[in-house]
């Protein structure tokens, strides 16, 4: 004989306890879930701020520490920006220089730059050394670039290029160096969504450029602040007497994070350093 009675299936007190225990168990993985997020959120943060931070403090004191103070490549200073003329390149002269023409030769197998010259953009810093058993002639001549590139030889017959200033050059001899840089400045600007950024601008075909970012976002209005010394450590706002430049950098996330007791801002973080300029008295 079979057993005809009906399955017997889940009691009340049965489901009851299964609809806690799951319940008890989604809000646990919910709770996990936010946590989680919370986390992997600051954490994006503070990623995008430290790295927005070490791109703008590597870019800025990579350029202060080429300035040389006495030569004039602090142009001006103010304490959220400051104009300089950037080295962007150094080559060698490798022939006697076009005394009436302003022709150079670089020797091609020491010349170093991030970029190549651009004569619409850049001028030229060029050593007149004068009489080479005094040093009282010696001079950087500052010299506008008429051409740029073009094969050539150097005196010695090794491979060079060619370029073409404006102006005479007197007494340049072969071996002296050249440095070729652009005007520049940096200052804290907003972008058109809003946001805080190094900027950088350059002065190119008699005209400054509109600034476009380098590194952020920063924070308004301390975002970015600079304070310059002398010698003596004294603050001043001469750029002639500047010795060191002290940077400092505030950055903030851009994503709104949830704090401590409920309350909801942005992750803030500084960075700051002192650079000391080439050929600066320590």
């Amino acid at each position: 004989m079979r057993d005809r009675s009906p399955p017997r299936g889940f009691s009340l007190v049965e489901l009851v306890v299964a609809l806690v225990l799951g319940t008890v168990v989604l809000g646990a993985a919910g709770q996990l879930y936010l946590v989680t997020r919370r986390f992997f959120r600051l954490q994006s943060s503070v990623l995008e701020v430290h790295e927005g931070l070490r791109a703008a403090m590597q870019v800025l004191s990579a350029e202060v520490r080429e300035l040389d103070t006495s030569g004039g490549d602090i142009v001006a200073v103010g304490p959220d920006s400051i104009s300089i003329r950037a080295t962007r390149g150094v080559d060698f002269v490798c022939a006697p220089a076009g005394t009436s023409s302003g022709g150079i030769v670089v020797r091609n197998s020491i010349s170093s730059g991030y970029r190549d010259v651009d004569p619409a953009r850049d001028r030229a810093l060029v050593f007149r050394d004068g009489d080479p058993g005094t040093e009282d002639d010696d001079a950087w001549l500052d010299r506008g670039i008429a051409s740029a590139g073009g094969a050539a030889d150097c005196a010695d017959g090794a491979a060079g290029t060619q370029f073409r200033l404006v102006g005479t050059l007197d007494s340049v001899w072969a071996g002296a160096p050249v440095r070729w840089y652009e005007r520049v400045v940096y200052r804290l600007y907003q972008d058109e969504g809003g946001a805080w950024w190094l900027g950088v601008r350059s002065f190119s075909d008699g005209g400054w450029a509109a600034l476009s970012p380098v590194a952020g976002p920063l924070l308004h209005p301390a975002g970015l602040r600079f304070s310059y010394h002398d010698t003596a450590g004294a603050v001043t706002a001469d750029p002639g007497r500047v010795a060191t430049v002290a940077i400092t950098l505030r950055g903030a996330g851009s994503a709104v994070l949830q704090g401590v007791g409920g309350t909801y801002g942005h992750w803030v973080d500084s960075l700051a350093t002192v650079v000391s300029l080439r050929n600066g008295r320590r």
